[in-house]
């Protein structure tokens, strides 16, 4: 191996363990999102309201493909945020089926 790809390899090892670093902030931050989607569940279900909010999760995805400070294409921003929600929901969901009675 010549020392320009040893060079090269060394570098894309210390992005990909930035990356990985990164990776390991979301999974935190989803974490303690998934802990606020239990909370809004556990309301919503007090109150008696719906589970989905249309308008709501409408105006998140619009948000973040408006404002979209990353390098990422707004249709991905969409799609990230939109599999986000989904999850969200699926807590929810189950949360009621489980807590109904």
């Amino acid at each position: 191996m010549s020392q320009v790809e040893s060079s090269n390899d060394s570098e894309l090892f210390d992005v990909r363990r930035e990356i990985d670093q990164i990776d390991e902030k979301i999974i935190q931050l989803l974490t303690l999102r998934s802990k606020c989607v239990e909370q809004i569940a556990e309301i919503k279900c007090r109150q008696n309201l719906s589970i989905y909010d249309s308008s709501r999760e409408n105006n998140i995805i619009e948000k973040f493909t408006r404002d979209n400070p990353t390098h990422y294409q707004s249709v991905d921003m969409a799609n990230i945020f939109h599999a986000i929600l989904r999850a969200g929901l699926n807590q929810q969901l189950l949360y009621r089926a489980e807590h109904e009675g």
